[in-house]
């Protein structure tokens, strides 16, 4: 069991964040936007884990983060629409001694999906990818996830569904992290369903 604390005497993180970006329509079907960012905080919060069970808040020198994210959306028909994006993410930390990068992050991360909407049905499937993460942070560099939905609508108050989250069973974690003898210490869940029904009042 793992036995996490935090710090009173934390101080809080000061800093700045600059953000610039932009949208624009390719044409009445098809949009795309587009941003990159920076921050510079001081006394940046994060935890630090003493090798057993232990992990504690603290105040680390500085953090500097970076990255950009692209994002695509475009309308097939009244119907059927779809999305793709990608980030990119940098985050280098001072603890004392140089910047050096914090191996945590996920550095590159890949979306896309598909939506089918009707009067009656809503369908989506959604694919999540990441690459280039640390192997001493991360069970695996990269993954690949799937998941698929259904859901149907009985009336304006009930509808049925089913959804299916890392079709690919995927080992993955949202938080890096590892054991000593080298089980992630965040995973998330395997291949795993949903069925269930909803009424509203």
């Amino acid at each position: 069991m793992e036995n996490t604390y935090g710090d009173p005497n934390l101080k809080p993180e000061k800093g700045y964040v600059w953000t610039f970006g932009g949208n624009t329509k390719l044409n009445d079907k098809t949009d795309i936007s587009a941003s990159v960012f920076y921050s510079d905080i001081k006394d940046a919060i994060d935890w630090v884990w003493d090798g057993g069970t232990t992990t504690q808040a603290i105040n680390i020198n500085k953090e500097k983060r970076r990255g950009l994210e692209l994002s695509l959306n475009h309308d097939f028909d009244d119907n059927l629409s779809a999305y793709a994006s990608y980030t990119y993410v940098q985050v280098k930390q001072d603890k004392g001694y140089v910047f050096a990068k914090d191996l945590t992050t996920k550095p590159n991360i890949y979306r896309a999906g598909l939506k089918y909407k009707n009067a009656d049905w809503l369908f989506t499937l959604n694919a999540n990818a990441v690459t280039g993460q640390s192997e001493k942070q991360f069970v695996d560099s990269s993954y690949f996830t799937l998941d698929l939905g259904a859901q149907y609508k009985i009336n304006d108050n009930a509808k049925l569904f089913i959804n299916g989250y890392n079709l690919t069973n995927a080992r993955y974690a949202e938080f890096g992290g590892l054991y000593k003898n080298g089980e992630a210490k965040y995973p998330m869940a395997g291949r795993s369903f949903i069925i269930g029904a909803e009424y509203t009042f």
